[in-house]
């Protein structure tokens, strides 16, 4: 039997190994060199980025800095100045032991450190030719710490094959940095993308860190729901809790805006999210999900930080507990700032329900989702020469040119009931019943799908719409470009949105943002919709759709609806609309006869 040789690894390699606990991609260099930063106590960070962190990362501060003495000894493993015994660890109430990071980083990267501290005149720096090869100097800085990392994962041909593209890269470092944007409105952070600045967001005066400031949240989030949020506040148990709530007429099917902070460290705690959403019971349908930004302050003792290398998960020593917080800091923020009143100009109707009002803590009043919907084209002209034209017509029979067995016939009658649904009896002794709007979706979606249709239909905005997103949003938006130019809708890129120029002719009276908030929502991770565009092409054309057909709950003229049946049986499948509900009951006079028990 062979004999079994043990080797002791080189310092190098062990770094390598331990390297993936730590830097997994590009994004996890950002979080630790960003963390460091911000124990530093900095009050201004910046974040270069070339080719989405695979050629550089380059993070720079204002902070306390690193004494030249102690330049070389931040490289060496398991050094650290926040630990000196098992209880540090159980306490640590900064950002976590990064141990590892420097270390790490720099056994898979070309590093290169330059700082100045606090309390020195001059600021020294190090640099690597290799793991045990370095040399320290003195440097021109006048405050901080600046670390480049370069060709991450140069050294190791089998780690960087498995990096995505730039854009995706960049994308996730965007995901790692939006929480610390959204606590640390004390701070102002630049964001530097291929040597143009993307994202520059100053100081909020006045702010701490650790807390979530409205005027930060809208400058990221960009979305109309930030300022409709309520206030949430409990402390109790040893547990205490802050943040903003979406409003409940915001609720969706997904959201992506759902940050949770134990500590000041962002995490995800799937507990967390149901606890909040039991809060939300009586206030939102059961499925339905809310934006929330919820800042938890726990003893350190009372969790333990070190379950994920990445600290991107905790555990709860009572996890009752902290759910239970939750659960009540929710259900008390909607309990004393929500209120069902009627409108003051309410008068009760069939067609009128009352609304869901809210005066929030600045002493706004905001109204809830509207449930009807105006008629989204309009013009005196033209509906004073559709009247006509229907006063004239009104006892006509107009034949229809469909091969189709059951409607191979003229109809007798075409009209609208409870502004939703159009009835059509027809010669043959058959009623269909079609709804507007699921039928309307159907022939917008089989339009989009032709885009050679669309295109030759398309209008030119006579002023531009400008729409604010994020800087996430905009990078998967530059992306989908060339997708939604087939389609007929042109826009521009600018730095804080998109600017649309022309749309197919029945989307210009559309909501854009709403539109494509939606289309973000069909994925959790939004940026898997522009990776993944022809897998979800249909779900994308059958949003569109939506919003750019005739509503349910809007009056139609007769020609109108003549056309949405004309167009309908036209189609490929004229039975249901792109998302799969019914868009026409049928039925035969012998069936309605039936259910009368008329057999004459």
């Amino acid at each position: 039997m062979e004999k079994i040789t043990l080797n002791t690894l080189p310092q190098d390699i062990v770094n390598q190994i331990a390297a993936g606990e730590v830097v997994e991609r590009p994004a996890s260099v950002v979080k630790e060199l960003v963390d460091n930063s911000i124990d530093a106590n900095s009050t201004k960070i910046q974040i270069k980025i070339e080719n989405g962190g695979i050629d550089l990362i380059e993070v720079s501060d204002n902070g306390v800095g690193i004494p030249q003495e102690s330049l070389d000894r931040v490289f060496m493993p398991h050094t650290t100045s926040k630990i000196s015994s098992l209880e540090d660890l159980n306490t640590l109430l900064t950002m976590g032991f990064r141990g590892e990071a420097l270390s790490t980083i720099q056994s898979v990267a070309n590093v290169n450190l330059i700082s100045k501290y606090i309390d020195s005149d001059v600021a020294g720096e190090i640099v690597f030719k290799s793991i045990n090869d370095f040399s320290i100097k003195k440097a021109a800085r006048e405050t901080g710490t600046v670390v480049s990392v370069k060709n991450i994962f140069g050294n190791i041909p089998a780690r960087k094959k498995f990096l995505k593209t730039a854009q995706t890269e960049y994308k996730k470092i965007l995901d790692v940095l939006y929480p610390y944007f959204l606590i640390y409105p004390n701070i102002h952070f630049t964001v530097v993308k291929d040597s143009k600045t993307v994202i520059d967001l100053k100081e909020i005066k006045d702010s701490k860190e650790n807390t979530v400031v409205k005027e930060r949240v809208d400058e990221i989030l960009k979305e109309d729901f930030v300022k409709r949020m309520l206030k949430v506040f409990y402390d109790g148990s040893g547990v205490k809790i802050s943040g903003l709530i979406g409003h409940p007429s915001d609720h969706q099917k997904r959201s992506n805006h759902q940050y949770i902070f134990v500590n000041r460290r962002p995490i995800w705690d799937s507990g967390i999210v149901r606890a909040v959403l039991s809060g939300y019971e009586r206030y939102i349908p059961h499925g339905e999900r809310v934006p929330f930004l919820l800042l938890i302050d726990i003893r350190p003792d009372l969790i333990d930080v070190n379950v994920h290398p990445r600290k991107e998960e905790i555990r709860f020593l009572n996890p009752f507990r902290a759910y239970s917080a939750v659960e009540e800091a929710v259900k008390k923020a909607l309990s004393t700032t929500m209120s069902y009143k009627l409108e003051s100009e309410y008068k009760p109707s069939t067609t009128q329900t009352p609304s869901l009002v809210n005066t929030d803590f600045q002493g706004k009043r905001y109204k809830s989702k509207d449930i009807s919907f105006k008629q989204t084209q309009s013009g005196s002209v033209r509906d004073s020469l559709l009247f006509s034209k229907e006063v004239l017509d009104d006892t006509s029979y107009i034949k229809n040119d469909s091969q189709q067995d059951d409607v191979n016939t003229s109809f007798r009658n075409i009209f609208q009931i409870f502004n939703k649904y159009i009835v059509i009896e027809f010669e043959n002794e058959t009623l269909w019943i079609v709804d507007q709007h699921a039928a309307a979706e159907r022939i917008t979606f089989e339009k989009l799908k032709d885009s050679k249709a669309i295109k030759s239909e398309q209008q030119n905005l006579l002023v531009p719409i400008s729409i604010k997103f994020s800087e996430k949003e905009i990078v998967v938006l530059d992306e989908l470009k060339g997708f939604f130019n087939d389609l007929g809708f042109e826009y521009l890129i600018q730095k804080e949105g998109i600017e649309i120029l022309s749309t197919p002719v029945e989307f210009v009276g559309a909501d854009f943002r709403k539109l494509f908030d939606e289309i973000f929502e069909l994925s959790e991770d939004i940026s898997y919709i522009s990776k993944n565009i022809d897998r979800l092409r249909e779900d994308i054309l059958a949003t569109i759709s939506c919003h750019g057909s005739v509503r349910s709950g809007q009056s139609l003229h007769r020609e109108e609806m003549i056309d949405i049946y004309k167009k309908l049986i036209k189609c490929e499948n004229p039975y249901s609309c792109p998302h799969g509900r019914p868009a026409v009951w049928k039925l035969r006079l012998s069936d309605i006869d039936s259910n009368f028990e008329r057999t004459y």
